[in-house]
């Protein structure tokens, strides 16, 4: 295959067919008519010789061709919007741009609201979209559809034991876990022991997007296995639902701290420091030189050091 014959106009219809999987869905995407984009698509089969595209029941499918391109042409069209996009200054009091940082619940009530004042200052011009951190957040940051992610260290939470040498990680903050339950809980001990701690009925947070069962969740967490008799998405909305509930919750002792004046609840010392560890920011390596990027990292970790 040659790169002459090629149509670089058609890496972008390429990159949407292969993550839409779907004609009419990647055509809107890529702001094409369908026809269009139909007949990108066959151009597309007629230079690399294969479907790429087929259908299978009432759906369509990557061929074994087709699934070999999906990381490929997304990074190369990543990495020439990175070279054209970086600008070799940036002002944020003049610049127009949209970043997307992905946060945990911990990061939410203190640390985001003290980087938008910043840019809010700084930059008036530049927006931030906040998401919630979910299951599929390191693949948004290596796709590039989010700038940056403030994420806990639990690798194993995304079913790593490392994380992708395709991101770079910056420490922010301790973390320590503590367990809380509403404050006319049965449970009266003054110390919580291991014995404790196993035989408490828990609600658990499991974060948008997590695929396997709560049991499973809980056990990648904590190392072990826990009467789980509620579940929700939001560390936060888990801890107003603790009063007058027979249920104890694990959770970052700053989240603990943050809703004290506002909920009724008890803390206890966990009788484990297997969760323990850091509170991370994470990129990707490709957005290392731009400096509008560098810019928005700077805030996150000036403003992790002043809380």
């Amino acid at each position: 295959m040659q790169l002459n014959r090629f149509d670089l106009n058609l890496l972008i219809a390429l990159d949407a067919l292969l993550h839409e999987k779907n004609v009419t869905r990647a055509a809107e995407r890529v702001y094409l008519s369908q026809p269009a984009m139909s007949a990108a698509l066959q151009k597309l089969r007629d230079y690399f010789g294969d479907q790429l595209l087929v259908r299978v029941g009432r759906e369509m499918e990557l061929t074994p061709r087709g699934l070999s391109l999906v990381e490929p042409v997304r990074e190369a069209l990543l990495k020439v919007q990175a070279t054209l996009g970086t600008q070799p200054s940036f002002d944020p009091a003049t610049v127009r741009r949209t970043f997307t940082v992905i946060a945990t619940d911990e990061a939410v009530p203190e640390l985001v609201p003290k980087v938008l004042n910043r840019v809010a200052r700084e930059a008036p011009q530049v927006q931030c979209h906040i998401e919630q951190i979910s299951q599929n957040s390191l693949t948004r940051l290596t796709y590039g559809d989010a700038d940056l992610a403030i994420s806990l260290d639990i690798m194993r939470l995304y079913g790593l034991k490392v994380f992708p040498d395709t991101l770079r990680t910056q420490t922010l903050r301790p973390a320590r876990w503590v367990c809380v339950m509403s404050k006319d809980h049965p449970f009266q001990g003054r110390n919580l022991t291991l014995e404790d701690y196993q035989s408490l009925a828990h609600i658990v947070a499991r974060p948008n997007g997590h695929t396997a069962p709560v049991e499973e969740h809980v056990r990648r967490l904590m190392g072990m296995d826990l009467n789980v008799r509620a579940s929700t998405q939001s560390l936060l909305e888990m801890l107003f639902m603790l009063p007058g509930s027979p249920f104890a919750a694990t959770v970052p002792e700053r989240v603990a701290k943050l809703v004290a004046p506002l909920v009724p609840l008890k803390t206890y010392a966990l009788p484990f420091d297997t969760l323990d560890g850091q509170e991370i920011l994470l990129w990707h390596k490709r957005n290392e030189p731009d400096p509008g990027h560098a810019w928005l990292r700077s805030l996150f970790i000036e403003a992790a050091k002043e809380l």
